[in-house]
């Protein structure tokens, strides 16, 4: 079996969400991370399609190669939405869903959305934001992006993407914010960086929605069998052990995941399983 997705577009001209497909099974629906897209779902779908799954991961309308809402979202029920049409338009009515970061809590909105039709979700990089940590840190966290006669906005752009898994929140120099690891390759630093580029002036949209839904009040009226990974990796290891404390829902099951991303892709292939 291949282990290069196929791509595809769903949904009307104008409304179409581009996706990358793999594998033969039961369905998975990827959501992925802001302002990424379904490109870096791929660990993930290999790990899903490997166990017999057939993985399709969608870029965000608006993220990656996917057309904006048509209109201005004021809610992650718009994304959800949108979603659910695209993945209706794809033949498929009952899939597991799985989500990242900003897909966390879209996966969240679809499945308050469509409880009947998700059999599993299946969630990581996913926390507890507080009241007080929202204000103090949203003013520097979705920087002005904008293009400058004189490039600046190049360099900028380059700053924020470099500093995504060096400390977090991103911009902060405080010693407690400082992730201790190695610089990523900057082979995904460009990557990322083209992501910041290729969804702006508005690349902040779902980003800044689900920034301000990172909280257990995501979690209320939650029915779907879920599953969340307590990855020891995530950049948000101490907001996720906070959510995980502040209590979640019964049909909510945590499993923990050791720090290596084979580790992360295992736990999401075992977690559908």
């Amino acid at each position: 079996m291949t282990s290069i997705p196929s791509r595809g577009y769903s949904g009307p001209a104008g409304a179409q969400i581009h996706y990358r497909a793999l594998g033969e099974g039961p369905p998975v629906c990827l959501l992925h991370a802001s302002p990424l897209s379904s490109a870096f779902m791929i660990g993930q779908m290999q790990a899903l399609a490997a166990a017999g799954h057939r993985a399709i991961a969608l870029d965000t309308p608006g993220y990656g190669q996917s057309d904006p809402l048509p209109n201005p979202p004021t809610t992650l029920a718009d994304y959800a939405r949108a979603f659910l049409a695209g993945i209706d338009d794809l033949g498929i009515r009952s899939f597991g869903l799985y989500g990242t970061a900003t897909g966390a809590q879209l996966a969240l909105a679809i499945a308050r959305m469509a409880p009947e039709r998700i059999p599993r979700l299946v969630l990581d990089n996913c926390g507890l934001f507080t009241e007080e940590q929202i204000a103090d840190w949203e003013p520097q966290y979705f920087p002005d992006l904008s293009p400058r006669a004189d490039g600046s906005h190049m360099a900028k752009v380059w700053d924020v993407a470099r500093r995504q898994f060096l400390s977090f929140p991103w911009f902060s120099e405080a010693p407690e914010h400082q992730l201790n690891r190695p610089p990523s390759p900057l082979a995904i630093v460009q990557s990322m960086a083209n992501h910041f580029l290729l969804a702006s002036p508005s690349y902040d949209l779902a980003y800044r929605l689900a920034f301000h839904a990172e909280n257990a009040g995501s979690f209320v009226g939650l029915t779907v069998p879920t599953v969340f990974i307590d990855w020891e990796g995530s950049i948000v290891r101490r907001e996720a052990r906070a959510l995980i404390a502040e209590g979640l829902p019964s049909c909510v099951t945590v499993m923990t995941a050791a720090s290596s991303m084979e580790a992360r892709f295992d736990a999401v292939a075992a977690a559908f399983a």
